[in-house]
């Protein structure tokens, strides 16, 4: 896979930030800021099984994982885009342990040639790093917009003012990279995409 200029940056930055350099340091955690975000809008998609409290400990059980991990990071993708799995699948886990209930009928996947089930959560893992593979292959602009859309969870005023565009630009820009997605993906991972 050929690397993403950010991405590359990004992986010079983690390499920096292990070196020790105080000024990577500091950019690697304003960057991580985008953990609290992540697991905020999980939660609040999820209907907030989780409080305030938990979320904050989530976070900075995810960060000290990102933290060991730091070092496995390749630049294939933004930073923020390589946090944003751990930040899923840690909430899901969270969830699960923590709310005492066990996993519902479509939590689990029967595979047809697999006699066992498989928890979404290893699947989601598996679909998130094809998904970040596929996003490499979309033109710049239609990258960032789907990244902050998803990512983030921007609205499209948002993602305008931040990248300097009209609304209406930013929404046709999305729309057009979600369609190249689609046609490298294949329709189950767009389906039922909305504004």
């Amino acid at each position: 896979m050929k690397p993403h200029n950010e991405g590359q940056a990004d992986r010079a930055l983690a390499r920096r930030v292990l070196a020790g350099a105080p000024e990577a340091v500091e950019e690697w955690i304003e960057r991580m800021r985008c953990v609290p975000r992540f697991l905020g809008a999980r939660n609040a998609r999820a209907g907030r099984p989780l409080g305030p409290e938990e979320l904050a400990d989530l976070a900075q059980e995810v960060f000290a994982t990102v933290w060991r991990k730091l070092g496995d990071y390749r630049g294939d993708a933004p930073l923020e885009a390589w946090v944003y799995p751990f930040c899923v699948l840690s909430f899901m886990n969270h969830a699960r342990k923590h709310t005492n209930r066990p996993l519902a009928v479509d939590d689990v996947v029967l595979e047809a040639n697999t006699p066992e089930y498989l928890p979404r959560t290893e699947l989601a893992s598996a679909a998130a790093a094809e998904i970040h593979s596929a996003l490499e292959h979309l033109e710049e602009a239609e990258r960032r917009i789907i990244e902050l859309k998803h990512f983030d969870d921007l609205t499209f005023e948002e993602i305008a003012t931040r990248l300097g565009l009209s609304a209406n630009t930013a929404k046709t820009r999305y729309y057009r990279g979600l369609t190249k997605l689609q046609s490298i993906l294949g329709p189950e991972f767009t389906e039922g995409e909305s504004s």
